[in-house]
């Protein structure tokens, strides 16, 4: 780098050769800062007095302060400032130097200040060491009116604020007029429209009969409207009366009255007296004789029934059959078969039933006989298609198939014996889990790791608790009631806009990875900044990005030669808040999935304060 054309001029006063191996290869902070490590050639250089233009707007550039540009090569020793432009003259120093030095037409206010200013701003000087021009007015004081003004002979006088263009509102409504109101920080009263009680002319009426007095207002008048209205708290408490089962309690008000009274009204009766049929009787609920509504039902007295009227052939029986809703019985002839008893099967048999021609009613005979099944061990009956798990053995488990086709040694169905290994299902990263349904034959996989798939084909493992970043995602391996699992959220960065970071004086640069951009500020003011963060405390953390706001920026500080203590006086502002709030977010916990609430305290505004 030093090779090029802009560092030549200075290559017969220092050797690039020399000073790389005594400053590039003795100091490792210039290998990775390569503009520090080129200033550091040129200042050498300036004393040499060999003066190198080498910074570009693309290229290792000096940012300057608002008002200020940037000049390689500067050989005055003194700076021309307020305090001295009457009689400064300009010296040239025996070396030159690269600074950053007020624009053309402006000098700097104060030896130790920042500020550039044209020469008609140096007449004064406020409170706050700030330069003001003959004729400014400010205000000296943020919390009440105290005004100057900067006379064209340097002197600072107070002067009293003009209140003359201060607006009157126009206050439509009845009862309304001005009032002058000074709010704080202001010079001038603010007038403002305010309601006056004593000018309204309504007077509240008198409310009887437990009415109560109610008071409106509308949209046209700031006075009250008075009106009487019914209040059922005033009205007197009487207790209701006991309803029988049949009656129901009403709420009546007389014309006279705005309260209620209770009273018990029967109901009509519906329900129509029932019609009983043969045996049956109608009969009243003692119970209910008295109400509004007599309950009646009808009651069955089997010894009002009629005998049987049906006479059955030799081998049939007379038998009585109940008949739901009917009180009496129908009467009818059946065979009776009670001597063919069925015979008792064993597992695996069903029983067949075989018609008897000898028999008049045709009583059936029942034999046992091997249903289409399949009998294990002789007590587990299978159906054609189905499996039975047999037994587990470690990882191995046995299975069970019915067959569709008969065994002709055991006359059931045949049945197939198998064996499966499970934990071959499973991945490098789970291990397997047993079943515990005796009916299912391979538990499950649970994974005791996490997998990702990397950019190169290869399959990434991750335990639980690992945190990584692919991609502008960031992935978490959260371990679960059902195994670990991967979350994925994707970076949130903060709104950024380049062109007013480089206007700003500012340099854009990455962070995350290269995910987000920033922009990396030098003399910032102090101001409440809101940075958009995931909160995450032990294993809890927010479901989305939350704005946490903080107290970013730079403040003045300067020490003054102070004449009357014959030494110089220090003050230092920092950046911090102007009053705190407490905020609550809810974070979820993936250790016992609940959701707890996190308080922190954050700004509510920020700016420059005596430390």
């Amino acid at each position: 780098m030093l090779n090029q054309s802009p560092f030549s001029e200075c290559h017969h006063k220092v050797s690039p050769e020399q000073f790389c191996d005594k400053i590039w290869a003795g100091d490792l902070h210039y290998k990775d800062h390569q503009c520090d490590f080129l200033a550091a050639y040129v200042a050498i250089c300036y004393t040499h007095n060999v003066c190198i233009n080498w910074r570009k707007q693309d290229f290792c550039p000096l940012k300057c302060p608002p008002g200020k540009e940037y000049q390689p090569c500067v050989n005055t020793c003194k700076t021309k400032t307020c305090q001295n432009r009457e009689y400064y003259e300009e010296s040239t120093c025996s070396y030159i130097r690269e600074e950053c030095v007020c624009k053309r037409g402006t000098i700097l206010h104060r030896a130790d200040s920042a500020f550039c200013v044209t020469e008609d701003r140096c007449v004064c000087t406020d409170n706050e060491g700030l330069p003001r021009a003959p004729g400014e007015v400010w205000n000296s004081s943020g919390k009440s009116c105290c005004l100057y003004r900067c006379m064209e002979n340097g002197s600072v006088v107070a002067v009293e604020p003009d209140c003359s263009d201060v607006p009157t509102p126009l206050c439509e409504r009845e009862g309304e007029y001005a009032i002058a109101v000074l709010e704080e920080g202001a010079c001038c009263p603010k007038k403002i429209c305010e309601c006056n009680l004593t000018i309204c002319d309504t007077e509240a009426p008198t409310c009887e009969n437990w009415n109560k007095l109610v008071i409106g207002y509308s949209a046209l008048s700031c006075c009250p409207e008075y009106r009487c209205e019914c209040d059922p708290l005033a009205c007197p408490v009487a207790p209701p009366p006991d309803c029988r089962d049949d009656q129901f309690l009403v709420e009546v008000r007389e014309d006279t009255s705005c309260c209620y009274s209770f009273l018990c009204v029967c109901e009509s009766c519906i329900d129509p007296v029932p019609s009983c049929s043969d045996g049956q009787i109608l009969a009243v609920h003692l119970n209910t004789s008295r109400r509004c509504c007599p309950q009646y039902h009808c009651v069955c007295d089997s010894n009002l029934c009629p005998e049987a009227s049906v006479e059955c052939t030799p081998g049939t029986a007379l038998v009585q059959e109940s008949v739901p809703g009917q009180c009496c019985p129908d009467w009818q002839c059946e065979c009776s078969c009670q001597n063919n008893s069925a015979p008792s099967c064993q597992v695996g048999e069903v029983q067949i039933e075989i018609p008897d021609s000898s028999s008049p009613c045709d009583c059936a005979q029942f034999i046992c006989k091997k249903a289409e099944v399949c009998l294990f061990q002789g007590v587990t009956v299978l159906s054609p298609g189905q499996s039975m798990v047999q037994y587990v053995e470690g990882d191995l488990c046995f299975t069970v198939q019915c067959l569709q086709e008969r065994d002709p040694d055991t006359g059931f169905f045949a049945m197939e014996v198998s064996s499966v290994n499970c934990s071959e299902k499973c991945g490098p990263h789970q291990i397997y889990v047993p079943s515990k349904d005796p009916h299912v034959c391979c538990g499950s996989c649970k994974n005791v790791s996490c997998s990702y798939p990397s950019e190169n084909g290869t399959v990434l493992l991750y335990l639980a608790g690992s945190s990584w970043l692919a991609n502008c995602t960031r992935y978490d391996c959260v371990e679960t009631a059902v195994g670990a699992v991967v979350l994925g959220s994707a970076v949130v960065c903060p709104p950024f806009n380049d062109s007013e970071c480089l206007q700003n004086g500012g340099v854009v640069q990455n962070y995350i990875d290269g995910c987000c951009r920033t922009c990396k500020e030098d003399g910032k003011t102090c101001k409440r900044v809101a940075i958009r963060t995931t909160i995450r405390k032990d294993d809890c953390r927010s479901n989305a990005p939350v704005m946490v706001y903080s107290c970013d920026g730079k403040c003045p500080s300067a020490t003054i030669f102070n004449f009357n203590i014959n030494s110089h006086a220090r003050f230092c502002k920092c950046c911090r808040e102007s009053g705190l709030e407490t905020r609550t977010v809810q974070l979820y916990c993936t250790r016992n999935s609940t959701a707890v609430d996190y308080t922190f305290q954050e700004p509510v505004d920020c700016s420059c304060q005596w430390s």
